[in-house]
């Protein structure tokens, strides 16, 4: 069993301070009007976020660029958690985490987020979470593919638990646990089970529409999510 941890609004939440260093990072690298109007962020792809801010500011979306925001954002997220904590745990998150991770029945745990690797590892830190804690991993920037998208990620984690633990494993063996329609339909476009809290902007109604095989108000049932999670595999 893996169980695949999104971060965001999940297991965390920062009061959207990621938005605002991006905004900074943005008029410190191109211009004082640089914004992050019109861009959503649940659920996406930080090197997506990136591209599409470049272009809603008017600037050259070049992997410069892309680069250039990136290493400005992690820079002032590093400073930032530095002076004071970014990030606080959401309710169970810390209960859960160590549950799973300890569970004779899982064979590890990780996360699968957009979040570049680097500032999300800030992110947990700051919210009292051991980034090494997390070993099966499929970070924002991790999809091959040109045009990346979420539903890229879980066969990444896949085939990351192949090379650590040398067999394979199912996908109806995987559970990705997120809070974004984005995450139940990366599970369920790769045949993983899905498990969303509603503890996001997205509505209990919205995760079960997008066919969540369990929808919660939080994580802080320890035990019968634990239960649930070793139930046998549900399948859609």
């Amino acid at each position: 069993m893996l169980i695949l941890f999104d971060i965001d609004m999940t297991l965390l939440e920062t009061d959207h301070i990621g938005i605002t260093l991006l905004e900074n990072a943005g008029r410190d690298l191109f211009h004082p009007g640089f914004t992050a109007k019109g861009i959503s962020f649940g659920g996406c792809l930080d090197p997506v976020i990136i591209a599409q801010m470049l272009i809603n500011n008017q600037v050259e979306s070049t992997p410069d660029n892309i680069t250039a925001l990136r290493r400005h954002y992690h820079a002032g997220l590093d400073r930032t958690a530095q002076e004071r904590p970014i990030a606080r745990a959401l309710a169970g998150a810390h209960e859960l985490v160590d549950a799973t991770r300890n569970h004779a029945g899982i064979d590890a745990i990780g996360v699968l987020t957009g979040n570049y690797p680097e500032t999300g590892a800030i992110k947990l830190r700051s919210a009292g979470f051991h980034p090494d804690h997390f070993v099966i991993n499929a970070w924002g920037d991790a999809s091959p593919h040109p045009e990346p998208l979420r539903s890229h990620l879980p066969p990444i984690a896949i085939e990351n638990y192949r090379n650590a633990k040398s067999r394979d494993i199912e996908p109806e063996h995987v559970i990705i646990i997120g809070d974004t329609v984005h995450d139940v339909t990366c599970a369920l476009d790769n045949d993983c089970r899905a498990l969303a809290v509603s503890t996001g902007h997205a509505t209990r109604q919205e995760l079960e529409d997008a066919g969540a095989h369990l929808v919660v108000d939080d994580l802080s049932r320890t035990q019968e999510l634990l239960d649930w999670i070793m139930t046998t595999p549900a399948h859609r």
